[in-house]
């Protein structure tokens, strides 16, 4: 009889094992696009921890990668619209089966080190190191030439400026390190684990570091409060196969038809922004812009900020620079970090050449100049596409006074996917971060523009060319994030750095849960 008792707890555990991180994995879901219900995020993790602080390290790894497998799916689907149509089947089955079990290997390594926290038994320690561990997780995620920051649980809080607060003085990082740590302290709660003193000193800093990142930036001194950038935002909607063919020239003609309607209707517009690689320049040969654009942008006097592929020698960079008339500098941002295997790969040559395919992968250069454009005596900065997952990337170009972040983009290969909202969500991030508005400005939508607070002002529409003028304010305030850039993670990793060896040593990590 108490066998068939230990069989059934030991079937139910198992069971739970797996239902319990799915359901985790499917309220998280629900926080992103596009159901949006960013709040779920604050609760959804609580029965994938239940099952992580209960069972041996083994069983809370599969359960952590069982709980990231059906959200990473669901989350990078969206990839389906550029893999399939340029590999194989097989090929794009198998790139994004990787990705999907390579980003839930993070989630299961973060189980794992809870489960094995949880055995110290020192409710303390398993409350601050939880979400230092899934904090540790996300920023490994981060580092590194295969960095992908894409589906990050902190995004999904994009919709409430109040907490974006958070942001500008934690950073990103700061969100889902206390998202993660209240629900820690209400399962240590409703276990009755967490009380008398320790309930004290893990609330204190609970309610130090929330009320802290709440209110502190309210007190940030704000800048350029009554200045303003009257601009045109162009998004032509040319569709992928204009892009590869770098000789077609269609691309330019159709921004320049647009914009050209955008002067006529607002002759006083100062800057017209295009989304990412619109034109093709080689400055090797002489080429420093697109004679059309020298031409329109004098006959209106106007200075147009532009997406470029430039080729510098062998070198090829995924560019954004600015034509001002009468300026005969060419100032020219370079795109960073850049997007693995597509933009950038060690072996481009081999990957090629496995691949077989018309367009060339991994060829791009990575640029290594924070270049801040002047328009109208208004320094503003330009970011291209994947870099706006990357605040600690953003954060520099504020820091060298830029007053409004364009980040051009041609997300069209994602057609109508949750792809478009995802990239536009994390510009809402960044200029929580930088204290200073951010306006992407997409080929094929979602063109949106975001103030220095991170609250939307505006949203074009999908896959549809269209023209957006508007005065653009120039406010900012200086965040710490900006001044001191990702020192939160660091703090939380080397708290684990310090108590882990110490519990190792202490012979803790050796009891059962």
């Amino acid at each position: 009889m108490a066998t068939n008792r230990i069989n059934l707890k030991s079937i139910l555990q198992g069971k739970q094992t797996i239902l319990l991180p799915v359901l985790s994995g499917l309220l998280l879901i629900a926080a992103f696009p596009p159901f949006e219900q960013g709040y779920l995020a604050w609760f959804a993790l609580l029965p994938l921890l239940t099952i992580v602080l209960t069972v041996n390290p083994q069983k809370a790894f599969w359960a952590g990668f069982i709980f990231g497998v059906p959200l990473h799916f669901y989350l990078n689907f969206y990839l389906t619209n550029v893999l399939f149509p340029y590999l194989s089947t097989t090929l794009a089955v198998a790139a994004i089966a990787a990705l999907v079990l390579y980003i839930s290997l993070f989630n299961g390594l973060f189980a794992l080190g809870a489960s094995l926290i949880n055995r110290t038994g020192k409710t303390w320690f398993i409350a601050l190191a939880t979400p230092s561990l899934w904090l540790f997780s996300e920023y490994l995620r981060s580092l590194g030439f295969t960095a992908y920051n894409v589906g990050y649980l902190g995004y999904t809080q994009w919709g409430y400026p109040t907490l974006l607060n958070i942001a500008s003085q934690y950073g990103y990082w700061g969100l889902p390190f206390l998202m993660v740590f209240f629900q820690v302290i209400i399962l240590l709660l409703y276990r009755k684990k967490l009380k008398g003193p320790e309930l004290g000193l893990i609330a204190g800093i609970f309610l130090f570091l929330l009320s802290t990142g709440l209110l502190l930036p309210d007190l940030q001194t704000v800048q350029n409060d009554e200045q303003h950038l009257s601009v045109a935002l162009i998004q032509g909607n040319s569709n992928p196969d204009q892009i590869i063919d770098s000789s077609n020239e269609d691309i330019v003609q159709l921004y320049l038809t647009l914009t050209a309607t955008a002067l006529n209707r607002e002759p006083d517009i100062e800057l017209v922004v295009w989304p990412e690689t619109v034109a093709k320049l080689n400055f090797s040969a002489g080429e420093k812009h697109h004679p059309l654009i020298v031409q329109l942008a004098e006959e209106h006097e106007v200075s147009i900020l532009y997406g470029a592929r430039i080729r510098e020698g062998d070198q090829l960079f995924n560019s954004i620079t600015l034509f001002t008339p009468g300026q005969e500098e060419v100032p020219v941002y370079k795109k960073h970090r850049l997007v693995p295997f597509v933009e950038y790969f060690p072996l481009d040559q081999l990957l090629n050449r496995i691949l077989e395919l018309d367009l060339l992968l991994g060829s791009y250069t990575a640029g290594e100049e924070i270049t801040v454009f002047q328009v109208e005596g208004n320094p503003v900065g330009g970011a291209v596409c994947f870099e706006s997952y990357f605040g600690d990337h953003t954060r520099l170009i504020a820091a060298k006074g830029s007053r409004h972040l364009f980040v051009a983009t041609n997300d069209n290969w994602f057609g109508e996917s949750i792809g478009l909202e995802l990239h536009a969500q994390a510009a809402a991030i960044r200029a929580a971060e930088m204290g200073s508005g951010v306006t992407q400005v997409a080929n094929s939508g979602i063109t949106i523009s975001f103030d220095h607070r991170g609250r939307e002002l505006f949203r074009s529409g999908k896959n549809e060319a269209a023209i957006f003028t508007l005065p653009l304010d120039l406010i900012t305030r200086d965040t710490f994030y900006v001044q001191f850039g990702d020192y939160f993670p660091i703090i939380w990793i080397v708290f684990l750095l310090i108590t882990v060896p110490y519990h190792i040593n202490a012979g803790l990590f050796k009891k059962t849960s």
